[in-house]
């Protein structure tokens, strides 16, 4: 099979494509291991079919005349038409094939059918908090774990929930982790959306952007973002799209049972990384609530379950809700709200969108996560228990 790994820019995808390297490089001539990076400069810019086709005769005259080939196509999106070569050398068993792209479109529409069965895919992710414990030395494997090394895990969290989970981010020095973070954002709006669709408003761009993760969380659409900016709908639509192919933004919809009215329904957009969010606004208690909701819903995303997330919402905007229903198989199984913490002004709004959806789902109770609180609550027949968010991401809730 043709590996593909995908996801956004500087998640860790060429250092995976290099660590495969490594292990072959174990038990294989290095010789037949050929690298080829498609962001590098020397390079044209206009690579294609003919350009890989050289590269390679190339390598086998000069370094493998006869070998078996493994062949690692870094930034692959760079190359025009390349799903066609790539899919006539797998088939002609030229060589073992390793791609990585920044793009959602890398195997969208004709490009994956062409593809089709060849491949095997993986989204590669900033770092789940489990992974950025061990990143920070601190492994978390059980509750005894968890109970004994807490009061580390909730200072660590400050620092994910601060600067997020890119694998660079948590090792550069603290003065630069804000710098660095700016420059992952401005790369991917100048080089993976300006510069790859021939736009030229960056200032339009940047500011529909900052707009979106200041309001991340919130119930959206097209039509009220191009409002509120006073944009043309069909450049905030175009944007919107070359936003989630880059990875940086995610979308929620709104539960339905009829599909149709689920596709017209709000949508909430959420962030990749919760330091992009900080480093275009301000991170103060009253949005502390909204950057763990964010960081829930990536959670789900990289445990798989994507495909069966939703919001429930069924009186508008300041009606009742339902942060999180997951639904498995067809059927809704379990239900989540998220707050930075309950109190006497909050309680009865949070409860009331869990039994909601109880009641909805026929459920017997639900989950809200907060900062520390840690206890259950029975209201009307039903069961809610409260969590710490780092228990819930390191799986112990």
């Amino acid at each position: 099979e043709i590996i593909v790994l995908t996801g956004i820019r500087r998640s860790g995808k060429s250092t995976l494509l290099k660590q495969e390297m490594e292990h072959l490089a174990k038990s294989r001539d290095k010789k037949e291991l050929l690298y080829i990076n498609f962001e590098d400069p020397r390079l044209s810019e206009d690579a294609d079919p003919d350009t890989l086709d050289l590269l390679l005769e190339t390598y086998r005259e000069a370094i493998n005349p006869d070998g078996e080939i493994f062949l690692f196509l870094d930034e692959v999106q760079y190359v025009d038409r390349w799903e066609k070569w790539v899919r006539t050398a797998h088939d002609l068993k030229r060589a073992t094939i390793y791609i990585t792209g920044s793009s959602s479109k890398l195997l969208s529409g004709e490009v994956a059918s062409s593809i089709s069965g060849r491949y095997l895919q993986v989204t590669v992710y900033p770092l789940r908090f489990l992974e950025f414990l061990s990143f920070n030395g601190l492994e978390c494997q059980n509750i005894a774990d968890y109970s004994a090394k807490r009061r580390e895990i909730n200072q660590l969290f400050s620092d994910y929930l601060r600067y997020g989970g890119f694998p660079k981010i948590v090792l550069v020095d603290w003065d630069l982790k804000k710098e660095e973070i700016l420059s992952y954002f401005n790369t991917i709006l100048l080089h993976d959306i300006l510069a790859r669709y021939g736009l030229r408003n960056y200032d339009m761009l940047k500011k529909l952007v900052e707009y979106i993760l200041t309001n991340d969380t919130k119930q959206n659409s097209v039509h009220s973002i191009s409002k509120a900016l006073s944009y043309n709908y069909a450049t905030v639509s175009d944007y919107i799209a070359y936003l989630k192919a880059t990875y940086m933004i995610a979308e929620l919809r709104n539960y339905d049972y009829s599909l149709k009215k689920q596709l017209r329904s709000d949508i909430k957009y959420y962030c990749i990384d919760t330091g992009f969010v900080n480093a275009v606004s301000f991170l103060f208690s009253e949005n502390i609530g909204r950057l763990y909701e964010n960081i829930v819903f990536n959670e789900f995303i990289r445990r798989g379950q994507g495909t069966g997330l939703f919001y429930l919402n069924e009186g508008g905007q300041g009606g009742v809700e339902c942060d999180f229903i997951i639904q498995e198989k067809g059927r809704i199984t379990a239900l989540y709200q998220v707050c930075y913490e309950l109190h006497d002004r909050n309680m009865d709004r949070e409860i009331a969108g869990l039994i909601m959806a109880c009641k909805k789902f026929s459920l017997p109770g639900g989950t809200i996560i907060t900062e520390h609180q840690q206890k259950t609550i029975e209201v009307d027949g039903f069961k809610i228990e409260v969590v710490p968010i780092t228990a819930f991401l390191v799986g112990f809730d």
